[in-house]
């Protein structure tokens, strides 16, 4: 009897501990721009970005370019930015422009040389009401075929307020 009962509380206590373990998700928000990630990522402040997110196998980098920032830049569309996004990142050879239903996007790799490591980045472009927003999904290059699929949902989950 006793076996049993510790076995039992044993059984109990480790699928308690699978639950915790658990990713589930969990809203984020940054000036007017919301996205779903999971709880597993927390905020990260980087000089330079609107907001980053980190978990141990990935990161979010956020940037908000305001359309006060240059006279007519709300006029210019998505398929613009985009090209200009892909112009400004030409060195690190980016793949041609995706178009989604409700962004683009490009992917491209980057050798940091300090940490002797390559990552992979899946860099989507929005437009909101008063901004256009580039999202970076990032991972290690060997963990990024497996992430992609993430990396698409989390950024199919952007709203922004009205």
């Amino acid at each position: 009897m006793k076996k049993f009962l510790s076995l039992l509380l044993v059984t109990v206590m480790l699928f308690g501990l699978t639950s915790c373990m658990k990713a589930s998700p969990k809203d984020f928000t940054c000036e007017g721009m919301t996205v779903t990630l999971t709880n597993r990522f927390k905020e990260a402040n980087y000089e330079g970005y609107t907001v980053c997110y980190e978990s141990l196998d990935m990161m979010v980098i956020v940037l908000k370019e305001s359309f006060s920032l240059q006279a007519g830049l709300d006029q210019m569309t998505l398929d613009e930015y985009a090209k200009l996004v892909r112009q400004t990142n030409a060195s690190r050879s980016p793949s041609e422009i995706t178009k989604h239903e409700k962004f683009q996007s490009m992917e491209y790799t980057f050798l940091n040389e300090q940490e002797k490591q390559t990552y992979s980045y899946f860099t989507t472009m929005f437009k909101g009401p008063d901004a256009f927003w580039m999202i970076q999904f990032v991972s290690k290059e060997e963990d990024y075929t497996s992430l992609k699929d993430t990396f698409l949902e989390f950024a199919n989950s952007v709203k922004f307020a009205q």
